[in-house]
């Protein structure tokens, strides 16, 4: 019997996994209003009956898919709670994990971007929520450049940063196949970094 519920339950786990994964893809692109539930079933080859067997809503199915963002910046945070003595290295390193969530699973980075946006002018529990899922970054990065280097602005420089990433991603979703994303990345870090060779150059 035990077998049974257990691959019952493994059933209805990856189902609701699917169902969140297309919920996120379609509001990253369309936005949360525009989406339907009939879209997020057509996107996974299900009825509107079995989606609604899992969810009673499509706020519902929004708290899970803010819920499972939020829970998207951990690599990050637990990056960042490492004791970070160079800030180059630190960010190189936030960088290569950024490259990692862009070419696996894209949809997270900038799916809170395009629900930010949506929800900003209404203010309730989702953009509370939303806002929260970016603290969890800015929390972490403030407290690691406060590490390196205390200063008053560090706050306001991880809003900055955490902005300038999904704004980096969705440049290379819109110049796809203009430049790569690679590029992109490298003309950020020559902006955010301390470059080296400039400083020598001056020197000599």
């Amino acid at each position: 019997m035990t077998p049974l519920v257990n691959k019952k339950e493994a059933k209805r786990i990856e189902t609701r996994k699917r169902i969140l994964e297309a919920a996120t893809h379609l509001f990253a692109r369309l936005g949360y209003h525009k989406t339907t539930i009939q879209d997020i079933a057509f996107h996974i080859g299900m009825t509107t009956g079995a989606v609604f067997h899992h969810y009673n809503s499509k706020a519902d199915i929004l708290d899970d898919v803010v819920a499972e963002l939020d829970q998207s910046f951990e690599q990050y945070t637990d990056y960042l709670e490492k004791e970070h003595t160079d800030y180059n290295t630190m960010i190189h390193g936030i960088m290569d994990i950024f490259m990692d969530r862009f070419y696996n699973q894209p949809d997270t980075i900038i799916a809170l971007a395009s629900l930010a946006a949506e929800f900003s002018g209404i203010r309730g529990p989702v953009i509370i929520k939303v806002q929260a899922a970016y603290d969890r970054f800015v929390d972490a990065f403030e407290a690691a450049l406060d590490r390196i280097s205390p200063k008053p602005t560090n706050r306001a420089a991880a809003i900055c940063f955490i902005s300038a990433l999904q704004g980096l991603a969705l440049q290379a979703l819109v110049r796809d196949g203009q430049i790569e994303v690679d590029d992109l990345v490298n003309g950020f870090l020559s902006l955010v970094t301390h470059n080296q060779c400039s400083q020598t150059d001056k020197t000599q």
